[in-house]
């Protein structure tokens, strides 16, 4: 079990100090394992349990202090957490998610974790209009979708994923990813950095879906993809693409 430091409330070396099981991770400074869940970590805000593939979207986008983001599918937060992070606490991030009892969650831990940035909204962005209050806030700086997936990526711990997905699922994902997308393109500012990013390993719901974009939308270029791969890095699998949105 991993854990990401939050570097809002704690250091590295006070941490290791006040939770000795913890063990360093030499690969990322900023996670360390556990061998047991850290109730008391968590609890203090010093911790939030989550995989280091995680921050792979969070890095690309590579948020600035004084920004305004949009984590468009943001619940239950850890993503959000690590972007306030990268913004030193300052700035705007508006966090939205379909589910308004994942977005309460949201907030219990960003209060938890000192984030104060942080405003949330319920939205689903296939069927609802943009809310008054989220387009007061645009045009963003920058944007990330971590869109719905299949989760292939950590099917290591969700082994019932072998047996229940079938391939029609991909094309069902992917034509919602797209339709993501493109509701949230509209709020990001020409010049703005858009990261895409799933948990899965599929081409069709990866390469085939930043493929669609830019044949679609000619204001979009791809200027950057990462990946982890759970045989090569030893973590879960995830995908991530930064696109700028040119004019």
């Amino acid at each position: 079990m991993y854990g990401r430091l939050n570097g809002v409330k704690i250091g590295r070396e006070n941490f290791l100090q006040l939770y000795p099981d913890a063990r360093h991770l030499s690969r990322n400074d900023e996670f360390v394992a556990f061998e047991t869940f850290p109730k008391a970590a968590v609890e203090n805000g010093h911790c939030y349990v989550q995989d280091p593939s995680t921050t792979i979207a969070c890095r690309l986008l590579d948020p600035q202090p004084g920004e305004k983001l949009l984590d468009a599918c943001a619940a239950p937060g850890g993503k959000t957490g690590y972007l306030a992070e990268l913004m030193q606490n300052r700035g705007l991030i508006v966090a939205c998610d379909r589910a308004a009892e994942r977005l309460a969650l949201l907030d219990e831990n960003m209060k938890r974790m000192g984030t104060a940035i942080v405003e949330t909204f319920p939205i689903d962005w296939i069927r609802d209009p943009v809310l008054e209050k989220i387009a007061a806030a645009a045009l963003f700086d920058r944007v990330l979708i971590d869109a719905p997936c299949t989760n292939t990526g950590v099917m290591r711990r969700r082994v019932d994923l072998r047996w229940r997905l079938t391939p029609a699922d991909f094309k069902r994902m992917q034509k919602r990813q797209l339709e993501i997308v493109r509701a949230v393109l509209p709020l990001l500012r020409a010049g703005g950095a858009l990261v895409y990013s799933t948990c899965s390993l599929e081409p069709e719901e990866n390469e085939e879906v930043v493929e669609a974009l830019l044949d679609e939308m000619s204001i979009l270029r791809a200027q950057q993809e990462k990946r982890s791969l759970p045989f090569r890095d030893g973590f879960d699998g995830a995908y991530a693409v930064r696109l700028l949105k040119t004019r």
